[in-house]
């Protein structure tokens, strides 16, 4: 950390001479007139190295202003603040803890060679989470974390910089002139002689939210990149094609037919409510024993959006499950009469669609109580029909105090109801826990064969043990850093006994 305020003093001294250097010339742009071809050179320009940092992009105003002869202004140089100076105490003391987890492997295998310094890995989300004593050691957001980082590599703290992707952050090289390293081998200090400095041959990723060191031609690029291009024959859009006016119209004529439909399935399901005595009437004469129940997307549809008032609602729901309740007596000797369907409906009317307080249900839940009505209907229908017994009376059977197995009352199918909702939910969850094994088999499996074609890179030097290590941490569970350590040993192993 000394070496470190040394180095960001000597930097913040530096930059403020240079700070007052770019003000005066900063000033003197303003005095200066560009015609249009200037312009538009000055604006391709900004728009092409706007994301850069003030030193890379003031470097490449320097080296427009002697090609064109165009004079544009230049970037104010960051000075470095007390904040910085703890995040980089932070993302040190990760580093430590990186080593010592690499060393540690290292260990293990038995290398006793000089190695590379290993890499620092900055994952902006973990340092951002840091605690000391369960409190977190700088209260601040993942996206400070990185525009600090951005700004101790723009003042070349860190250096190499490699995007690893969003989710493992970048990996870059300490200074040398600030690192120092305690080799408990030699119980020295040591610096960064040996640290690998050389352009690392991974597969780099593009990063649409990082800006990198690295300058970067955007105009090759999108050379490069299969984008529609007018050469690539897109066609530009025709500006009398009027889009936007055109889908309004549309959304117009959609939401129209909508609710013309709307109103149309409310007027029909208004005409199948009849007088009480006359559906009375036509049940007794057995009127509805084959009949058809509504569509239930027709009635979810006139609980959303429908005209017709919920008392008038709860009279179709009621005459519905009478009506569906009819083919109980289609077969039968002994036809109910018109005053049983009568006392049946009152007593529907007094007690269904009824919450405890007495208020009437909401449309929506008069459908879905609709729904296990019907079920429970032809679960009745089913029974009585396998065992022979002959059904009660409608005002007998739908009476709501019938509630054991002997009194053969509709109410006790509503244990059959809950049964059938327990075995459904059983079996989601029966499906549920088949699904998340096969799951887990999957990625078991799938974990084993990263392991081993990283095993088999590494062992054919396409990986070295940095990046291979580096890989089994990110990509694999916790066991396969012990499984890799034991079978690098019994790869020695099996060398020196060939040997």
């Amino acid at each position: 950390m000394d070496k470190f305020r040394v180095y960001v003093d000597a930097i913040n001294a530096k930059r403020k001479k240079e700070n007052q250097a770019i003000a005066k010339h900063n000033e003197e742009c303003k005095t200066i007139t560009l015609n249009e071809a200037q312009q538009t050179l000055k604006t391709v320009f900004l728009k092409k190295y706007k994301t850069y940092s003030a030193t890379n992009y003031n470097k490449e105003v320097e080296v427009f202003m002697e090609e064109k002869g165009i004079v544009l202004p230049k970037k104010k140089l960051h000075i470095i603040k007390y904040p910085t100076e703890l995040v980089f105490q932070n993302i040190l003391h990760e580093y430590a803890q990186q080593l010592k987890q690499h060393t540690k492997v290292v260990q293990d295998l038995g290398i006793m060679d000089e190695r590379p310094l290993k890499m620092l890995e900055i994952n902006s989300v973990k340092i951002a989470q840091l605690e000391r004593n369960g409190i977190k050691s700088i209260p601040v957001t993942n996206e400070t974390i990185k525009n600090h980082r951005k700004h101790l590599i723009d003042a070349g703290v860190f250096f190499d910089y490699t995007f690893c992707g969003h989710k493992r952050g970048v990996k870059v090289h300490l200074n040398p002139e600030i690192l120092v390293v305690l080799d408990l081998k030699t119980e020295k200090l040591t610096t960064l002689e040996n640290q690998l400095v050389t352009t690392r041959t991974a597969k780099s990723f593009g990063n649409t939210k990082e800006v990198t060191v690295t300058q970067v031609d955007n105009t090759k690029i999108k050379e490069n990149v299969n984008n529609n291009s007018l050469e690539k024959g897109t066609a530009s859009p025709d500006p009398s094609f009027a889009f936007y006016s055109n889908t309004t119209s549309q959304l117009n004529d959609f939401q129209t037919r909508a609710a013309a439909k709307t109103v149309k399935v409310s007027e029909n399901l208004e005409k199948l409510i009849e007088d009480k005595l006359t559906f009375c009437n036509n049940l007794a004469q057995g009127v509805y024993n084959n009949w058809i129940p509504i569509d239930i997307r027709c009635l979810h549809l006139e609980a959303k959006q429908g005209t017709i008032s919920r008392e008038e609602f709860k009279e179709l729901h009621i005459q519905e499950q009478l009506k569906s309740l009819a083919k109980l007596y289609k077969n039968s000797n002994s036809k109910p009469y018109f005053g049983s369907w009568l006392k049946a409906y009152d007593l529907l009317l007094q007690y269904q669609f009824l919450n405890p307080n007495g208020h009437l249900y909401h449309k929506d839940l008069m459908v879905d109580k609709q729904q296990e009505y019907r079920w429970r209907i032809n679960h009745a229908n089913k029974w009585f029909t396998k065992t022979g017994v002959r059904p009660l009376f409608p005002h007998q059977y739908l009476d709501p105090t019938r509630t054991t197995p002997k009194e053969v009352g509709f109410a006790y199918t509503k244990k059959a109801f809950l049964k059938h909702k327990k075995d459904i939910q059983d079996r989601m969850n029966t499906e549920n826990v088949i699904i998340l094994n096969a799951k887990k088999r999957k990625e078991r499996i799938n974990y084993a064969k990263k392991f081993d074609l990283v095993i088999r890179r590494f062992m054919n030097n396409r990986l070295s043990l940095n990046d291979t290590f580096d890989y089994i941490k990110n990509n694999l569970p916790e066991q396969y850093q012990t499984k890799f350590t034991e079978k690098l040993l019994n790869y020695s192993i099996k060398t020196i006994k060939t040997i």
